[in-house]
Formats: structure tokens, sequence, C-alpha cells
């Protein structure tokens, strides 16, 4: 892994504002682009912790304390108004929440090694022949698996509210910055939820990154696919876990028409094009898309690349201020069949919706019938012809809301 293994990758970061400092600056100092988008925030419960500090103070000998986050170990600090009794067990879930519940002063009896409710029922006796109360300090929210599991086992469970998460509105440029990000981080089911609420799924970034099984599993009830799931379930954790996946993923950027790559992919192009059309290309005859034509302020080159490695490109053109061809769409052989043709099509239009184009469309031919496909699972609906592209048999195009 390099100094800097992150460079350039733009990371969504879906924490409370206040919280989120750690994991910016621990994506930064690996080179990543933070790219803040909080859809939480954390607030008292609405008895403003009384029920939390009566409990606290009510534990005794035998019974247990279990914390099931970092926000419930930081409102249980500052709940207790004396030690815990002589013989109060904690257990807590996650190294975050450990951290941050013996920051408290809190001595931690209990860390299992999976960091969901399942892990910690796995380890938790039962109670003693007197019984015993089993104190959960969480969310306001959460899986009713662990209060009922631990109550029929015969404990007397007190599920108290330490916290609430709260929703927050989304700035209306977050779908943008999501559609324009290459990885999100989710650092709690929460986090899942309000973001597909406020962006919608079919915004999300690329690759999707979870702290821990809890996240990912709701992110899977939501029907996202996720991608990284850290082995350490801790801030820590996720950025080493998406430093170590970064390297498999195909990064999409503006990159110079004039540059070499640029031109060596826009032969790629070419020549694929040449032998896939039934009677060739006749380069002579093709609509243009000169340095000029695909470079600011006309148009722009999007370059895909795996590492260092140019494996994909495409472009835009304008051919009236507010309109713009997407041309030139190459996917290398060596990335097929890991969703970069859908990906670099998506990028496109979110760069021609960024420009404030009214419209972006596209002509193909017969032969590329999976980008005919592509197109039409875009949202791009076939057109009469707008050009005479000697190669073309179908013309798309997409129009955009310029008031949404």
């Amino acid at each position: 892994m390099t100094d800097v293994p992150l460079d350039g990758v733009r990371v969504v970061v879906t924490r409370a504002r206040e919280q989120s400092a750690a994991l910016i600056e621990s994506l930064e100092a690996l080179g990543a682009e933070a790219v803040p988008v909080p859809v939480i925030r954390i607030e008292d419960p609405p008895d403003g912790g009384a029920e939390l500090r009566r409990e606290l103070g009510a534990l005794i000998a035998g019974d247990w304390l279990v914390i099931t986050s970092p926000n419930g170990a930081t409102r249980v600090g500052a709940a207790l108004e004396r030690p815990l009794a002589a013989g109060v067990s904690v257990a807590v879930i996650g190294p975050g929440t450990k951290a941050k519940a013996e920051a408290a002063g809190l001595d931690v009896n209990l860390v299992p090694s999976a960091s969901i409710a399942e892990g910690l029922l796995e380890f938790l006796p039962v109670p003693g022949a007197g019984g015993g109360t089993m104190l959960l300090a969480r969310a306001e929210t959460g899986r009713e698996l662990l209060p009922t599991e631990l109550r029929r086992r015969g404990w007397d469970v007190r599920d108290v509210a330490a916290y609430r998460t709260v929703g927050v509105d989304v700035d209306p440029d977050a779908i943008e910055a999501c559609r324009q990000a290459d990885v999100v981080a989710f650092t709690s089911a929460s986090t899942v939820r309000h973001l597909v609420a406020g962006v919608g799924a079919e915004n999300l970034p690329p690759l999707i990154a979870c702290i821990g099984p809890a996240t990912s599993d709701q992110a899977g009830e939501l029907g996202i696919d996720v991608d990284i799931t850290a082995t350490e379930h801790s801030i820590p954790g996720i950025v080493t876990a998406i430093a170590d996946a970064v390297p498999n993923l195909v990064l999409l950027r503006p990159e110079p028409a004039a540059d070499a790559d640029s031109q060596w992919m826009l032969e790629q192009y070419f020549t694929e094009i040449d032998e896939r059309f039934e009677t060739g290309l006749d380069r002579d005859n093709v609509l243009t898309s000169d340095t000029h034509e695909i470079s600011p302020p006309n148009g722009l080159f999007i370059a895909g690349r795996l590492g260092v490695e140019p494996v994909a490109c495409g472009v835009l053109k304008k051919v009236v201020p507010d309109v713009a061809d997407i041309k030139r769409m190459w996917v290398s052989d060596r990335v097929r069949g890991r969703g970069v043709g859908r990906r670099l099509l998506e990028r496109l239009v979110a760069e021609g919706r960024a420009m404030g184009l009214r419209r972006v469309q596209l002509e193909t031919n017969e032969a590329l019938t999976e980008a005919i496909a592509l197109y039409r699972s875009a949202g791009f609906t076939e057109v009469e012809a707008f050009n005479d592209e000697p190669h073309a048999h179908h013309w798309f195009a997409l129009e955009f809301d310029r008031d949404a």
C-alpha cells in the first residue's frame, strides 16, 4: 500500500457533522477527498437522560450494563452521577464503543468479536438464581432482537433510550455530490436509511463501504449491494477497508483530451468499433470529436483508470450551447462485466447536468446491442435522427429538468 492509497478518491461521509472530523481526517491523511453529506444528528432522548441516570444508579452486583454504540457510551458517561456499583458488569458492541466506554471511566468486561447483537448474545450469561437486571443503553429506535432474547433467558431487561438519531435535511447539492463520488462510508444503519431517503439508492457512489455487519444488513434490506464490510468495526477499520479495496476500483475523472493516454484510449475506441461494425468504420466520414471540441468549454473528456492504467473513456461534445453529444464510450476488456460502462454513462450524464445543459444525446450502430440496452435502461428515449452520422441506426436523448 502506498503512503496515499486513496489519492484523489472521493469518499462520501455521512456521519453527523459534529462527529465526522476523525473520519474525514483519516481519509484525507490517505489522500482522499472527503465529501461531507451529513444525514443525521445525535440528540438527547426526550426525557433529557433522566431514565438513564435513574437506571444506572439502580444497578447492583450481578447486573449488566450493555452499550451498543459509541454514542450510547458517551451518553452513559455523561449520565453517570457516581461509579457503577461493585459487581456490575459492562458489555459493549464494537471497539469504538469500548474506547468511548473506557474514556468515560467504565471497566469493560465483554466485547464480542462480531459487532452485532447476535455476537453479544452468544456470550452474555443467563441470570443467577435470584435473577438480575440487564440495562440496555442504546438508541431510541433499535432492533428488538437483543431485548427480546434477553427477556426470554430470564433477565429483567431495562431498554433505555440513551440518545436518539434524527434525520436532517440533505443539502440540495448532495445528489450530485454522491453521483460524482467513488465511495460512500456508512458508519451506522441510520446513516444508510437517511442517505437513501435523501438522495435515492440510484444516486449512491459505485463502492459501498459499511463499518460493520449491522450496517451492511440495513443496506441489504434496502436492496443495496455492499462491497466492503470492515473487519474492525471502527473508524480506523472502515478507512483501512476502503484503502484496501480501492485499487480494484475504476476511477472516473476529467482529463485533458490532448494527453497521450486520452488519445490512446480514443484509438482503442476506433479500433474496437472498426472490428464490430458489419461494414467496418469509415473514419474519414464519422462526425468529429477533435481535441478542442471535447475540451472545456466546448466539451469534456472523462477517463477511467484502474490504478494508473487507462481502461475506459467517454466524451461530451456540445452541439449547441445547451445540448451535448455523448460520444466515444470505450471500456477495456480488462474491466468489462464490472459495471464500468454504466458508471461511465452516469458520470457523463452527471457532468452534462452540472454544465447546465438541457439535453444529452447519442447515436449508435445496430451491432452494439449491449450499448442500446444500456441507454434504454439508463432512461434515454429513442428519438428521430438528429444528425447524419453515417454509421448510426439508433438515436437516443435524455432531457434534463433544469428546474429540479
